[in-house]
């Protein structure tokens, strides 16, 4: 793997972008945030959905990559309530799972703002989310 140039704020830089990586395999959230955090982005980790509102409350990410099929509140519910949450409304939402069907797909475009199809290989993750940022920029 080739790391991605990191820029703090220090000197005008821009800061570096926080990702909310909400999965509730520890295996795979380990794997993916690593992945994550070689191509330069700063990751918080959330195994639930109610860990994963917590902690975008608390620290305000940049985006949120949730895995569909979670324990308590799923990936859905959690995003409704992100999306409804004045404090949370501007965080890109992007669905990140392996459950791909018509259904998903149309609820995904009411709740989520893009979609990520797992597994995915660690420079396409690292574009895609590279991509979403940008729509930030």
């Amino acid at each position: 793997m080739q790391a991605v140039e990191v820029h703090s704020d220090e000197g005008g830089s821009r800061p570096r972008p926080v990702v909310l990586l909400t999965e509730d395999h520890e295996d795979t959230r380990q794997v993916y945030g690593l992945i994550l955090r070689h191509f330069g982005f700063d990751v918080e980790e959330a195994s639930t959905g109610e860990e994963a509102i917590e902690i975008a409350r608390l620290r305000q990410p940049s985006l949120v990559l949730m895995d569909i099929g979670l324990p308590g509140l799923d990936g859905w519910q959690t995003g409704r309530i992100l999306r409804a949450d004045p404090r949370t409304t501007h965080i890109l939402l992007i669905a990140f799972s392996a459950r791909v069907d018509s259904t998903a797909d149309l609820l995904g475009h009411a709740t989520f703002d893009g979609y990520i199809r797992k597994p995915v290989s660690p420079r396409e993750l690292a574009k895609r989310v590279g991509a979403y940022l940008e729509l930030l920029a």
